[in-house]
């Protein structure tokens, strides 16, 4: 009687324990600019919030508007500065007008150029990442690029490719790409057009009508979140520019600038989330950073707060199959990360557990 109690026991806090076992998540951030080089307060980050994996753009693919060939362009510089410890996940951004007219002999052609120039700046990677918001009439080229990439690289090194929230839906039409994972990207699901509306980057009634879709879609995925800001440029009422980093114009300049009347720093609000859909009156027509502006454009602030960001890890976390992942942080550049602190990052990690 005594064995079998012993027994019943070790069975139950067994069953207990992996009942209880947490997934692994692990911290990421893409790195989006066109030369490597991290900032003290970005290398901070990295070493506070423990990140052993980068996702670093190395190149956009596009049509050329001379030969109308498929090229790389804004190849990234400065690799050699990538810290050694760091494990790099190279990633490629494709136009989807790319593979519009391409013939399956050039979309051989574009798997292997794709990959040589890859591996001309580096062939140290464990991970291959496609980032193409492919549509029905990209599919199958598309498909058949991503199926002719996975064989000419090492079968030690998984491919994987970036999912957007109406490619999980619509997976019907759309399909699911041949890759090993994905990455889905949950952000930019508003409308960008509606000057009055709220953010285009996260709105969670818009993410709602997709999230139910995700325990069904057939490949394991890991998450992209945004930490980015930009102004949605208007004029007469039509969106004519995104303006982000170095471009941001100095909006407090009040010779130029205003603030319009309702918004949340006219009403007096602070910080990230107050400022957020903050609306600018452009006042005088002039260029800056080589942008111009007309009199009466206008300018709409946007960004995601660290209560929605919260929020999305959420939201996410019950309708994701549970299993570890990487949640992937766009992107990492101190302009970002200055709206944030370790603490939040701990949250939205937390939140997924």
């Amino acid at each position: 009687m005594k064995q079998s109690v012993l027994k019943f026991t070790a069975v139950l806090l067994c069953f207990s324990f992996f009942s209880c076992t947490k997934n692994v998540i692990e911290t990421s951030f893409y790195y989006w600019k066109t030369k490597f080089s991290i900032s003290s307060a970005e290398k901070k980050v990295l070493q506070e919030l423990n990140t052993k994996v980068l996702y670093v753009r190395f190149f956009d693919v596009d049509v050329s508007e001379g030969t109308e060939k498929p090229l790389p362009i804004a190849v990234l510089e400065g690799v050699d500065s990538i810290p050694k410890k760091m494990q790099v996940i190279p990633v490629i951004f494709i136009t989807n007008r790319t593979f519009l007219n391409l013939k399956n002999d050039e979309v051989v052609l574009l798997a292997k150029n794709v990959v040589s120039k890859i591996n001309s700046i580096t062939n140290n990677y464990n991970e291959l990442q496609f980032d193409c918001d492919w549509s029905a009439k990209t599919k199958e080229n598309y498909f058949f690029f991503l199926e002719k990439v996975k064989k000419l690289i090492s079968k030690n090194v998984k491919l994987s490719c970036t999912i957007r929230l109406h490619q999980v839906k619509y997976t019907v039409k759309t399909g699911v790409p041949p890759v090993n994972r994905g990455v889905l990207m949950f952000y930019n699901m508003g409308d960008l057009s509606d000057m009055n509306g709220e953010s285009s980057i996260y709105n969670t009634k818009v993410a709602e009508k997709y999230t139910s879709f995700l325990k069904t879609y057939e490949l394991p995925l890991d998450v992209a979140l945004p930490i980015f800001k930009w102004y949605v440029h208007y004029r007469n009422n039509t969106v004519i520019g995104l303006i982000s980093k170095m471009d941001t114009p100095k909006i407090n300049d009040i010779t130029n600038f205003s603030v319009l009347t309702n918004s949340p720093l006219e009403k007096g609000g602070r910080g990230i989330d107050s400022e957020n859909n903050t609306k600018f009156n452009v006042r005088t027509d002039h260029l800056e950073n080589g942008i111009f502006y007309r009199t009466g454009d206008v300018l709409k602030f946007e960004t995601i707060s660290k209560e929605q960001l919260i929020e999305a890890a959420r939201l996410l976390r019950q309708n994701l199959k549970q299993e570890n992942r990487k949640v992937i942080f766009y992107d990492l550049d101190e302009n970002n990360l200055n709206y944030y602190d370790k603490e939040i990052f701990t949250k939205v990690i937390t939140a997924f557990n």
